[in-house]
């Protein structure tokens, strides 16, 4: 049965009640200072739900105001090479005058209770540094950073959208960014279109996804199902960004997918790789995979490439064998667990290079 938790005087934790998508909506745009179309968060936060509830809210007593939120997103991931049911933890959120009063701590110590009695393994998050002590206190403990590679695709672009640069120096060292790209660009382009009997296209249907899954999951010991189901509602089916899924063949069978999009913000564009799922040592698939993306990119305007992975990782040494370079800030995201269930150790999960893990596995990218 969920449980209902007395806060303070002024407020309470209960699960999401149908109808408050429209306070939920305002929340988000007092806290992160946009709109979103409740829409969005109904197909993020409810599409998936099952019980008990993912979403939790703290109200006001009397008027019944939201005035926090915390958020799960139900998913299936391998742990120790067991599959389990797990909760990415996302969209903890308090209105700021009721800020320091336990509200997120109250939402996040009751949704994982819940979680737990329902057999949910563990909470799965990045965090962000607004969360600070919280996470320790909910019991998330720190796995491994999740950092930032760019490939720099078309550094001239970039530059000619600076803005710090007198405008004396931008042609000339737009000049000089464009010859830097094209001799990287050449570098790495015959590791990655040398790697014949790989085909790749746009994906078509849900099958290819189920395929692969059931042919490589056995090569991980920890990640998040990537099956038909998971690719269509996180990627294909997604109302929040537009993203592109291609699929790699080889002798007519699936052998790997990548998903990225395009960001415009302000003068930058850039791309963005979410995920890239193939065989551990698939380095055909990949590199095929990450070249097309990388023409595609090009053609519509982007002047840097972005991804995702945990230094140490194969993932992380995979994109760096192909032209990625660590960004100056080396870590993103740091990945925490929180376990649900007393068999799940956080410690145990530590190492990088047991895991296959993308900032499209959460909702950062």
């Amino acid at each position: 049965m969920q449980s209902v938790e007395a806060g303070p005087a002024t407020w309470y934790v209960r699960p999401y009640r149908p109808g408050d998508e429209a306070q939920l909506a305002s929340l988000y745009e007092e806290v992160v200072g946009r709109e979103r179309p409740e829409e969005v968060w109904r197909c993020k936060l409810m599409e998936r739900t099952a019980s008990p509830a993912c979403v939790w809210g703290a109200a006001t007593h009397g008027n019944e105001r939201i005035v926090g939120q915390y958020g799960g997103i139900p998913l299936r991931v391998k742990l120790g090479g067991q599959e389990r049911r797990a909760v990415n933890t996302v969209e903890a959120a308090t209105a700021p005058s009721f800020r320091r009063q336990g509200i997120i701590t109250g939402l996040g110590t009751t949704a994982h209770r819940n979680w737990g009695q329902a057999g949910y393994a563990a909470a799965l998050a990045l965090p962000n540094e607004q969360w600070g002590t919280r996470t320790y206190a909910l019991g998330f403990r720190r796995v491994f950073p999740l950092a930032w590679l760019r490939f720099p695709l078309h550094l001239e672009r970039v530059v000619a959208r600076a803005r710090k640069l007198p405008s004396t120096l931008i042609g000339p060292a737009a000049l000089a960014a464009g010859a830097g790209s094209l001799v990287w660009r050449a570098a790495f382009r015959a590791l990655m279109w040398g790697k014949a009997g790989v085909s790749v296209r746009e994906a078509s249907g849900l099958h290819d996804f189920d395929r692969l899954w059931s042919r490589l999951s056995g090569e991980y010991e920890n990640v998040v199902v990537r099956d038909g189901e998971w690719v269509n509602w996180r990627f294909m089916r997604s109302t929040l960004y537009s993203y592109r899924v291609l699929v790699a063949r080889r002798d007519g069978e699936p052998s790997g997918y990548i998903v990225y999009r395009l960001a415009k913000t302000g003068e930058r564009t850039n791309g963005y790789i979410a995920d890239i799922f193939m065989g551990r040592n698939d380095m055909a698939t990949a590199s095929a995979l990450v070249s097309h993306t990388l023409n595609d990119l090009s053609l519509r305007g982007a002047g840097m490439v972005l991804a995702t992975a945990p230094p140490g990782s194969r993932l992380y040494q995979l994109f760096r064998r192909l032209g990625f370079l660590p960004t100056a800030r080396r870590s993103a995201f740091n990945f925490e667990i929180a376990p649900l269930q007393p068999d799940v150790d956080p410690a145990s999960l530590s190492n990088p290079r047991d895991w296959h893990l993308t900032a499209g596995d959460f909702d950062v990218i």
